[in-house]
């Protein structure tokens, strides 16, 4: 009599099934469908603040980067509750340090005063990125049809028996997608500056924090899903 023994699944994996993507490759995430993209985050301005003739210039000069671009964009704005709890921390930590007991009881006092104000105020903030696609064979604003190649090979065969010079050839057409998103990148980079926006690049962790913030909001550190983060192919 055989017994047949179900292979036990990752407890991370039923929830990667349901993501987007597949992996994040230096600083570029590749969805499942072997597209890519760039996350670039931007500061803010207060346009309120700016005279008329300030406010005239953003305006046009936005309109124009919009009207410039031949390719997507999305435009991503992100509301979070403010968090404040290493501020009150380090305000906890001053006032147990404080010898003035005036001063203490006033400190622990504010700390206090800012809790229930967060608590009744729900105070946002508002965080602000510009997404950068590559859909491969459907982006027309493409010419290199080594960089439409890689997509369908490079993602689909690198976890098969693949020969070194495969490999090597895969890896450069890589090189060659990520200048190219680059490229993208620089012509953003630039039109925003014109309206005092500052644009950056998101790095790698930087975007393993965001995402595990995105689809779990409530986290107060990471996700275990990113515990081990080589296991799913989140390796530069």
């Amino acid at each position: 009599m055989s017994v047949k023994t179900n292979k036990k699944e990752h407890p991370d994996s039923s929830t990667q099934r349901y993501l987007p993507f597949s992996s994040i490759k230096e600083n570029i995430i590749i969805m499942k469908d072997w597209s890519a993209r760039l996350i670039v985050k931007c500061s803010t301005i207060n346009f309120l603040l700016k005279n008329t003739d300030e406010q005239d210039a953003i305006i046009i000069s936005f309109q124009r980067f919009l009207n410039s671009l031949d390719f997507p964009i999305q435009v991503l704005v992100r509301s979070k509750k403010l968090d404040i709890e290493s501020y009150l921390w380090n305000l906890n930590d001053k006032a147990i340090k404080q010898n003035n007991q005036l001063l203490q009881n006033q400190t622990y006092e504010y700390i206090e005063y800012l809790r229930k104000l967060i608590e009744v105020a729900q105070i946002m903030k508002k965080e602000f990125y510009i997404i950068i696609p590559f859909d491969n064979i459907w982006d027309k604003s493409v010419k290199d049809d080594s960089i439409l190649w890689v997509f369908t090979s490079f993602w689909k065969s690198i976890n098969q028996t693949t020969d070194l010079i495969s490999i090597k050839s895969q890896l450069r057409n890589f090189v060659k997608l990520k200048k190219w998103l680059n490229s993208r990148f620089n012509w953003i980079k630039t039109w925003l500056e014109n309206i005092w926006i500052r644009a950056e690049m998101m790095e790698k962790q930087e975007l393993v924090n965001f995402l595990t913030d995105y689809y779990n909001p409530r986290l107060d550190s990471l996700s275990p899903i990113w515990s081990n983060i080589e296991n799913y192919n989140l390796t530069n």
